[in-house]
């Protein structure tokens, strides 16, 4: 069964119902809304948009579904319509990825290929932007996947709105209840294996920023005849294949499943079902109940019936299957066998009589017991996950002032001899296309045409002669004529159309005269034919009342509240049996009401073969649908007319902020004028819009794309800007006092001296002043450096670096201030040289090098050391920094050009708490560290001197050095291997007394040195 599909979507044995998961640390549309796509794009085959066809007819727009299906392309835009083609097969079509991509594109994007996600987007984005209800109404034949896009639509709208803990709570159980739905719900046809047998009503609440605060779901017109015994070809709802599944049987021991068609292995469980029962809030006790409930309504076809006393009565012949079904029901014997067999009469004083039933009244009364069994127990596990759905209750009402409604209907049906509840379903399907006509062709030419626009109204086909005559005709309609024959008095069981719709004159209906009981109405896809044999039995389906009183009866609290109405106060009331021809109009009539003044967006689903085949198209049979769903007008209304339109009021306020002048200004006036004036300020084409004396309509999305991404732009500088105007008046009032106290102090304050600022006292106060002292501080010390010569400003910068990098021990401050007096410079001491001239002259020696261009021209400091090779062993020698490298000579002022490290290649230094003549000098290139002592100068801050000119002449060739300060050991890199490091340790402790010298190896162990620090001398 790989060709056929879940409601024309993906085969369902690909993957079960599964709801798309977004991040959860993440809420809202934030956790998807970025600019910029992740899939690579689509290449487009036909146009996107039917409107966009030079000249849309039927044959245009099949040739344009035709290449597009053929190449998976299932989705084409009409104008905001979206026209859905189902593959019949397992493409991929519902990823995560997928949602990424369409809540990262504008859903006004032209070329964002068309997608129920992309239409999802644009409907949330449409409540949220205008603050208006919507509804999405699914609608086309049996099986062309209405019911796999009420799952996707809903699955993207969780996805990118917010609220109620959705990543857990509310995807969790809406999977458990579409998964219910589909058992209780859904049965086998000729079109699809999951047809749902019902119009359902999915009603999202949200709050005023987009998140889902309740969600409800509304079902009506279940066609609970097909309990008794589904058309021939079809099964029956897929809950009792799945019973039938669970205890190994194949059903037919069971009448209502003996003669149904039930092909294909459901991908769920009973267990499964009973836990998402649960799941939904139904008590854990009572989910074998609904067992119990639904094999006994199994039980009951068995039941046989023998008649007796000349046919006036009847008694069962296999008592032992009453007995069976009253103790499943939770009731006795004797009144499940009284009910089944007689029925109750009430006399003028009160008193109760039992009349036995005919052999046929006793067969409709046990199908009637058996249908609304299942009847309420669908509505009661409805009831009980809405309660679970509804979610928390609002701290205040108008918390609640968004909602989305969408609206998954029955399939039309056509062919030949259908039953009643096929002509019921027919209705509603009229109904829902009347809407459409109403709501997509009709109200847009009314509009053009008061709003003052040069329209040349296109004809649209008119369903409304067909709905008048289920409803409004005279002298009777069709659904009065129906209640009129099931009302008549006496014991007739069968419908006689001629006799019922004789009186019925109308171009829209017609009794044939081939076959007995068969008569044709005219829908909007054309002639289609019903039996009226079996009328009576379905469209006179109310419930005894003495059926209502046994099942109130029972033990079984489940049925108690499923059976309100057989309490004793409740059941002698009204009478026992009613036509459900009005249930089923008052029922859409309702819903229809609902969804009065909301804006109704479209999915108009369209099959591409009658045998739901992957892969074939049959130009004849998308014609045919192509002409019903009026299509072609849509798309020439579309097409001539403007794809989108607005009232005044919404879109100046919404785009005003695109206009300087009027960004932050009241319009009170002339709303023409300034919608005019946004759309001239942003230089749209006058081709492209029109101001009508109430709305103004937009010709392209691409205009609509423009518009919002030019908002956009403006919403951050807004943003900003209220932002600082709110600071600014918030310091003005918090710190004002405070700001013009610090700005005196500052007024009077001598640049020579330092000063104490006031302090802020309140909220963050220690952070400002904090703050502020770190901007006075460095204040004072840019006055400070202009007192100097500008020869002796580099030697302070060395100091305050040294100052840094030994973590305050080289202390500059006390010498550099004088109370009164500028700052004296000669009091850091800084020699730069300390080799005495008698040894060697640096400069001499420098100019023998082969390449000063890359050793440097200029000579910063000089200094004697004691260096640590790779043996571990101290070697004295000098070291020479220039303003490009540090240049080695040994002990006899030789150069060591393989010890040279160019600047640039210095990474890091690395300095120790506990010895300050220490230094190991890190290098790009692996094992090429340096370890070398100062303390041979025995001068302090020799080290300090050294480091701050290395790291200003490394800063001046853009190389910044990083410092490193450690307590008690420093890793290096100095051997051959990349990977083996050495290590200083630093001990206080010396166990021999012995003096360390130039070439004495130090106390070593494997891959690491142990430096004492008893005093200052270390490796000299």
């Amino acid at each position: 069964m790989s060709g056929r599909s879940e409601n024309g979507g993906d085969n369902p044995e690909d993957r079960p119902h599964e709801f798309l998961v977004r991040d959860p640390s993440v809420t809202g549309r934030s956790s998807f809304r970025k600019r910029g796509g992740i899939l690579n794009p689509i290449v487009k085959i036909g146009e996107n948009n039917l409107a966009d066809i030079e000249e849309p007819d039927v044959a245009s727009i099949v040739d344009n579904l035709r290449r597009r299906y053929l190449n998976n392309a299932f989705y084409t835009y009409i104008g905001d319509v979206l026209v859905y083609m189902p593959p019949f097969s397992g493409i991929s079509m519902y990823t995560n990825e997928d949602v990424q991509y369409y809540c990262e594109n504008n859903a006004f994007d032209p070329d964002l290929k068309p997608h129920i996600y992309s239409f999802a987007d644009r409907v949330y984005s449409n409540m949220l932007f205008w603050k208006r209800n919507q509804v999405v109404i699914m609608s086309g034949s049996s099986g062309s996947g209405k019911t796999i896009n009420t799952k996707q639509f809903l699955s993207y709208i969780q996805s990118v709105s917010g609220g109620w803990d959705l990543s857990v709570t509310l995807k969790t159980r809406l999977a458990h209840l579409f998964n219910v739905l589909d058992c209780f719900g859904s049965a086998q046809t000729s079109d699809s294996i999951y047809a749902s047998k019902y119009t359902s009503q999915l009603q999202l609440k949200f709050n005023y920023f987009g998140d889902i605060v309740s969600c409800q779901l509304k079902t009506c017109l279940l066609e609970k005849s097909r309990v008794c015994g589904p058309p021939p070809g079809e099964s029956n709802f897929h809950i009792f294949h799945l019973l039938m599944e669970h205890i190994g049987s194949d059903g037919a021991a069971y009448p209502y499943l003996s003669n149904t068609n039930h092909t294909f292995a459901l991908k769920v469980t009973l267990p499964s079902i009973q836990d998402s029962l649960v799941a939904l809030g139904m008590p854990e006790g009572e989910k074998e109940h609904v067992i119990n409930i639904l094999t006994a309504i199994l039980i009951l076809g068995q039941i046989q019936y023998k008649t007796e006393n000349d046919g006036i009565g009847v008694r069962v012949t296999n008592p032992g299957v009453v007995k069976v079904i009253a103790k499943l029901l939770g009731v006795t014997n004797s009144s499940m066998t009284d009910m089944l067999t007689s029925t109750p009469h009430i006399s003028g004083n009160r008193s109760i009589m039992m009349n036995p039933l005919s052999y046929d009244k006793a067969i409709s009364k046990r199908n009637s017991l058996a249908s609304y069994l299942y009847l309420r127990l669908f509505n009661e596990v409805l009831m009980s996950a809405n309660k679970s759905l509804a979610g928390e209750a609002p701290e205040k009402p108008d918390d609640l002032n968004l909602t989305l409604d969408i609206v998954d209907g029955y399939g039309i049906k056509g062919g030949d001899l259908n039953n009643f509840a096929v002509l019921c379903c027919n209705f509603s399907n009229e109904k829902l296309h009347q809407c459409f006509i109403e709501s997509a062709l009709t109200a847009p030419q009314e509009l053009y045409l008061q709003e003052g626009l040069d329209w040349d109204p296109i004809r649209i086909p008119d369903n409304r002669g067909t709905i008048g005559l289920f409803t409004d005709v005279q002298p009777a309609s069709l659904m009065e004529c129906i209640e009129n024959e099931c009302n008549k008095p006496g014991d007739t069981t069968n419908f006689q159309a001629d006799e019922a719709f004789g009186g019925i004159s109308s171009p829209y209906f017609m009794l044939s005269h081939e076959v007995e009981n068969e008569f044709i109405v005219r829908h909007y896809i054309g002639e289609v034919s019903y039996d009226a044999t079996n009328f009576h039995k379905m469209a006179k389906t109310g419930l005894p009342k003495d059926c209502k009183r046994v099942m109130n009866s029972s033990k079984l609290a489940l049925l108690q509240r499923m059976f309100p109405d057989g309490a004793q106060s409740e059941w002698m009331k009204g009478k026992s049996s009613m036509c459900v021809s009005q249930v089923y109009v008052g029922a859409i009539d309702n819903l229809l009401k609902d969804l009065k003044n909301k804006f109704l967006s479209f999915v108009r689903c369209v099959k591409p073969n009658l045998s739901s085949t992957p892969q074939l198209f049959e130009d004849d049979f998308v014609e045919d649908q192509v002409r019903s769903s009026c299509l072609v007008e849509t798309a020439l209304i579309k097409q001539r007319g403007f794809a989108f339109s607005s009232d005044l009021v919404g879109f100046v306020q919404r785009y005003k902020c695109t206009h300087e002048e009027d960004r932050f200004r009241r319009c009170d006036g002339d709303w023409q004028m300034a919608a005019d004036r946004i759309c001239g300020n942003l230089q749209i084409d006058m081709d492209l819009y029109f101001v009508g004396f109430t709305c103004i309509f937009i010709k392209d999305s691409a205009t609509v794309l423009y518009l919002e991404k030019k908002r956009d732009e403006c919403i951050d500088f807004i943003v900003t800007k209220i932002q600082l105007c709110w600071k600014r008046r918030y310091i003005n009032r918090k710190l004002g006092p405070h700001l013009r106290a610090l700005r005196e102090t500052l007024a009077q304050a001598d640049k020579t001296k330092k000063i104490l600022l006031p302090k802020m006292k309140g909220p963050f106060s220690e952070d400002i002043n904090d703050y502020l002292d770190r901007i006075y501080r460095c204040w004072w010390a840019s006055c400070l450096i202009k007192t100097l010569k500008k020869s002796d400003r580099n030697i302070v910068r060395i100091a305050i670096i040294a100052h840094s990098a030994f973590a305050g021990e080289f202390s500059v401050e006390p010498d550099l201030v004088k109370s009164g007096k500028p700052m004296n410079i000669h009091c850091l001491r800084m020699r730069s040289n300390y080799v005495a001239s008698d040894q060697f002259d640096a400069a001499t020696l420098l100019s023998t090098t082969n390449d000063r261009s890359t050793h440097g021209k200029k000579i910063l400091f000089t200094a004697p050391i004691n260096r640590l090779n790779r043996k571990h062993v101290v070697e004295r020698g000098y070291v020479i920094l220039t303003d490009k490298a540090l240049i080695f000579l040994t002990s006899k002022f030789e150069l060591y050009p393989q010890k040279t490290i160019f600047l640039k290649n210095c990474r890091a230094l690395s300095l120790s708490t506990h010895v300050d003549t220490m230094i190991v000098i890190h290098q790009a290139e692996a094992g090429k560290d340096m370890v070398l002592d100062f303390g041979v100068t025995g001068i302090y801050h020799t080290l300090p001197e050294f480091v701050g000119n290395l790291y200003l002449a490394s800063k001046k060739l853009s190389n910044r050095i990083k410092v490193n300060v450690y307590a008690e050991r420093i890793r290096y890199n100095n051997s051959r291997k990349p990977d083996v490091y050495d290590e200083l340790s630093f001990s206080a402790k010396k166990e021999k007394s012995t003096k360390l010298k130039p070439g004495a190896p130090l106390c070593t162990l494997k891959n690491k040195v142990v430096i004492f620090y008893g005093g200052r001398d270390v490796l000299h």
